[in-house]
Parts: structure tokens; C-alpha cells; sequence
């Protein structure tokens, strides 16, 4: 859910991340007088800073001392590839506590600046289509935008925070990927704490303790708060006057005008008479929309107990009906089966599909993410016996036959 940040880190010295090898700092230097960058392309002033970049996240080091971090927290998880895919709630602590490890950020030393809340899911209709047909965002107008690493897009900005639409499966399918499916991203950026401050929110770990899924309330509300005309609306039994109405508002100029002319309690009416037609005569698309993002919240916001995201159990001591690779229970495979195989998986994949996507992260090549489900299957089963196989290789190289192995001795 958690996709891009602006945060302060406290607390870290300059120093640690400037002599990080994975980090190579530059400055912004003018090349034809050698001084530092000290405005920005609007003529603004602004602090001199070094700058580095690691897997779609941006360190600036500042003249004074302060540092920020800022960019796509998903897109980390996908080594800065992208974030079409699912962010849950074990994939954004592996997350962070890969930032920690690695640069020595820990989530309370780190105050939100900028966050954005969002979720994908595959809507019922075509995602453009929907898109088209939202008009307003209470009484906001949209304006559309366009950037190289969101593509064209739909907002509507209000004081604290901005309201994002737009088809996540399109402009990435524009940059090359291979995507089959249809994907809509809505998401609120806020640009102002004082929402976040409310609830108990200041840094990335209040954000942790307050818990994702207590956005789901929130993210709802700002959908329902989308002025949404619905296509499916059939009109063949309604009356002359209804379709004429319908007519009008599915024309955003009309709403706009209402707003613009201050008639709101006028466009208050007319939009109550839009939800009623809807809710009667259409297959309510923006609520179905609904189900799917508080399905999807859920999904995401569970954290798995059988599956450790980071050493997947691969080192514990192997159990009866337990994989010795992933640790994982293959009860419902055959008595003798050892690892986690086609039946296995299949059985996941329709049971619980928390554990399911978490061993595909682990297990299957980015070669193959979008491939058939069968294929899928296949080298998810072929990679986990792979590493049983290297593990039991590289005991052999380490203990050799003829060498004395303590650890047997000890029954370990």
C-alpha cells in the first residue's frame, strides 16, 4: 500500500552514507563556472546538496547537514523495476529492515515528509474507461498530468492531499513490460503531515505501529468521494426526463459548471439523483470498485506466520510433511514428499494466496513473473529443488565423507 516517501532521517551522519560502497554521491555543480546548483529550474532558491541513488530511491545530503530520502519504497522491493505488482505488509518490513542493514536508516529516526497511500487491482471494466467517466473529486475538478515515471495520469488536488487515478498496467506495457491484465492505481498523496499528525503518524515506524489497514476506512471514502458516471446504466425503461438527466450529467461540463457557479447545494441534489439511477438501473461499477479495494487492503495487510520473507526456513531443522526448502507445510502432498512441489503449490494458490505470492517472489525468475500459470508452477517446483539440491552439494563439499562432523555427533 505504502509507495512513495519523502522522509527526514535523523540521527545518521553524513559520513556513514558518503562512505557506503552503494551509494556514489554527486553534486550539482554548474559545468562552465564550477559553482554548486543554488536555484531551481523556477529561479527558487535552494540549499546546495550531494545526491545518490539506490534501487529507485533518492539520498540527498545537504550543505547544512540534513538528510532526506525520497521515491518508491514498491519499487525497492523490485530493485527499482517497478510497482505494478503487489506491496504487502511483509514485503514493505523486509523493506525496511533492508534499509537498516544497509544503511543504518531505522524506521523511528525517519519523519514523513511526503507519503502515498494506494492500491492496485484489476476493476471490472477497462481502466481508461473508468478513468474517462470520473469527473470530479468532491467538488474538485481533475486536471490531467503527465510525468515519465507515472505516464499520463488523472488528479484532483486538494489543500493536504492529492487524489491519483491512472492505468499502472499501461504505462508500463509503454515501457516494455509484458503485462496481460488490467491494472488501475488509486492513491492519496499526502503533501501535508497535519492528517498523519492526527492519527499519531511522525515517522515511518508510528506509520508501522498505526497499521496499513487502517487506511482502508480512509481510502474508501476519498473512491466514494469520486463524482463517477456509470456506462453500464441502462436506459430503456426510464422515462423521457430521466434520460434527458442522464444525458446531462454524464457531460463533466455540467458538473463543473454547477460548482463554478456556486450552486452547490444544487450539485448536491443532482449528484444524489445520479447515485439513485445508478444504484437501480447499472451494474455500480464504483461499488463493485469498492469491494475490490477493501478485498485487496485485507489481502495485503495479513501477515503470513508459516513463511519467513527473508531466510524462508531453509536452515531449520527438517519436520515430517514440512519442506525442508521453504519450510512450508506439504501435508496435502504424498506422505514421502520432502519439498513443495506442482500439488502443493496448486494447493496454495487456491487456499491461500498470501503464501503463494510470497514463495513466487522467493522462487520464480522476474524472466518468468508473467508467464502462464502452469509455467509458473513448473519453475517455482524446478528452483526449489534446485537450492535442495545446491544445499545438499555445498554440505557435501564443506563435511566430506571421511570428515568428522560435530554437528552430528551432537544430533544437530
Amino acid at each position: 500500500m505504502i509507495d512513495y516517501v519523502k522522509i527526514l532521517i535523523k540521527n545518521l551522519a553524513p559520513s556513514t552514507l558518503e562512505a557506503n560502497p552503494l551509494l556514489n554521491f554527486f553534486d550539482n555543480i554548474n559545468l562552465s563556472t564550477g559553482e554548486l546548483k543554488t536555484t531551481n529550474r523556477n529561479g527558487n532558491k535552494v540549499t546546495p546538496s550531494k545526491n545518490a541513488n539506490y534501487n529507485g530511491l533518492e539520498f540527498k545530503i545537504y550543505d547544512t547537514g540534513t538528510i532526506t530520502l525520497s521515491g518508491s519504497l514498491h519499487k525497492y522491493w523490485n530493485s527499482g523495476a517497478h510497482n505494478f505488482n503487489d506491496f504487502n505488509i511483509d514485503a514493505l518490513l523486509l523493506v525496511l529492515n533492508d534499509l537498516k542493514n544497509k544503511f543504518g536508516i531505522i524506521p523511528n529516526q525517519c519523519i514523513l515528509k511526503c507519503l502515498e497511500i494506494g492500491i492496485n487491482i484489476t476493476p471490472p471494466i477497462p481502466t481508461n474507461e473508468i478513468i474517462d467517466n470520473c469527473f470530479l473529486h468532491k467538488t474538485k475538478s481533475f486536471e490531467h498530468k503527465h510525468n515519465s515515471d507515472e505516464g499520463n495520469y488523472k488528479q484532483w488536488v486538494h489543500s493536504q492531499y492529492i487524489i491519483k487515478l491512472y492505468n499502472k498496467a499501461l504505462h508500463y506495457i509503454r515501457k516494455g513490460f509484458s503485462i496481460d491484465i488490467e491494472i488501475m492505481r488509486f492513491e492519496i498523496k499526502y503533501t501535508k503531515m497535519q492528517k498523519l499528525n492526527e492519527k499519531g503518524i511522525f515517522s515511518l515506524q508510528d506509520l508501522i505501529n498505526y497499521g496499513l489497514h487502517n487506511f482502508k476506512d480512509e481510502v474508501l471514502k476519498e473512491w466514494q468521494n469520486v463524482l463517477y458516471f456509470d456506462n453500464t446504466t441502462r436506459i430503456d425503461t426510464l422515462s423521457k426526463t430521466i434520460k434527458k438527466r442522464l444525458l446531462e450529467y454524464s457531460n463533466p461540463n455540467y458538473w463543473t459548471r454547477l460548482i463554478n457557479n456556486k450552486q452547490i447545494e444544487n450539485f448536491k441534489n443532482h449528484r444524489k439523483q445520479l447515485k439513485e439511477i445508478t444504484t437501480k438501473n447499472s451494474n455500480n461499477i464504483q461499488s463493485s470498485i469498492s469491494k475490490t479495494i477493501n478485498n485487496k487492503i485485507d489481502f495485503l495487510n495479513i501477515k503470513t506466520t508459516q513463511i519467513d520473507t527473508l531466510t524462508i526456513l531453509s536452515k531449520r531443522v527438517v519436520l515430517k510433511n514440512i519442506c525442508r526448502v521453504t519450510g512450508i507445510n506439504i501435508s496435502m502432498q504424498k506422505d514421502e514428499s520432502i519439498l513443495l512441489s506442482h500439488t502443493g503449490l496448486k494447493y496454495y494458490y487456491k487456499s491461500d494466496k498470501k503464501i503463494f505470492e510470497q514463495i513466487k517472489r522467493t522462487y520464480l525468475s522476474k524472466k518468468w513473473f508473467n508467464s502462464n500459470f502452469e509455467i509458473q508452477i513448473k519453475e517455482i517446483a524446478h528452483n526449489i529443488r534446485n537450492k535442495s539440491s545446491n544445499t545438499n552439494n555445498k554440505q557435501k563439499r564443506i563435511y566430506k565423507p571421511t570428515q568428522l562432523n560435530t554437528l552430528n555427533m551432537l544430533g544437530i
